[in-house]
This record gives C-alpha cells, sequence and structure tokens, in this order.
C-alpha cells in the first residue's frame, strides 16, 4: 500500500482509498461514505502498452485518465458529493471515499489523487486528507488473471 498524506492545520477529515476490484480481498476496503467504480465509466490506459506497467500516480498516466471524455464532470461531481458528506459529519469523525477499478493501478489511483486535493484545497487546507493506494504496487491484471 502507498499512502499519501495532505496536511492540514486541523485533524484528518478525509480518508480517500484507491482500490483494485479484481483483487482478492478488495471489498474489504469499502465501509463506509461513498464508493466509485470506475471500471465502465472511464477508458482503461493499460490499453496503451507504453502505460500498462505504469501507475496513476505518473504524470502521463494521470494526464491520460483525466483527459478521458467525461472524467473531470465525474472527478468534481465526486468531490462536491464528499465536500457535502463532511459538512453533515461531525468534527472529528472521518470521511470517506473509495474510488475502484480493475487493477487500482491507473485510473481509481489518478482519480482518487484528483478528488482528494479538490476537497483539501476546497477547505482551504486546514484540514488534512489521507490517500490509501490499496493496490498500486500490485501486479498488473491480464484478462486471464484468475479473481
Amino acid at each position: 500500500m502507498q499512502i499519501t498524506h495532505l496536511p492540514g492545520r486541523g485533524l484528518v477529515a478525509a480518508v480517500i482509498s484507491s482500490i483494485g476490484i479484481r483483487h482478492g480481498g478488495a471489498h474489504a476496503f469499502v465501509t463506509d461514505g461513498l464508493y466509485l467504480v470506475l471500471r465502465r465509466a472511464l477508458r482503461n490506459p493499460a490499453d496503451d502498452l507504453a502505460m500498462r506497467y505504469r501507475t496513476g500516480l505518473d504524470a502521463d498516466v494521470h494526464a491520460r485518465v483525466l483527459a478521458t471524455p467525461g472524467a473531470l464532470e465525474l472527478i468534481l461531481r465526486t468531490a462536491v458529493q464528499l465536500r457535502a458528506l463532511a459538512d453533515e459529519t461531525p468534527v472529528g469523525r472521518l470521511v470517506r471515499l473509495t474510488v475502484a477499478c480493475q487493477g487500482g493501478r491507473r485510473r481509481s489511483a489518478a482519480a482518487a489523487e484528483t478528488v482528494s486535493r479538490l476537497v483539501w484545497e476546497a477547505w482551504d487546507r486546514q484540514y488534512g486528507v489521507d490517500i490509501e493506494h490499496h493496490h498500486v504496487d500490485h501486479p498488473v491484471l491480464t484478462s486471464s488473471t484468475p479473481v
């Protein structure tokens, strides 16, 4: 697992996780909060051999994910929903978002990072945000890889 921490002057207020739903046990990471599945919503950069073994944390892969038609709108709506959930959550309690794609390496990682930064900046960096990438460092899945 790889973690990104966006610091705030206050407590960590949000935890955003990226997962690959085809990895065993992945659904255990889906607890409370919002759940966004990108499997069909965004084109998979892994279809491009130059990006197959890279992740959504790499600038060019991240840009490719965000350039997918509809990606920015979906990510912006998700950030608004997460902020709305946070507004209704008592101070000191975490809000959570889990972003899923097939392997958890590209689409979900890029979207989780982008949503996190949008929310963090909307909060004027007052509250911390943790981004947990559960499968970004796992092996690339192929269509023949068992679920």
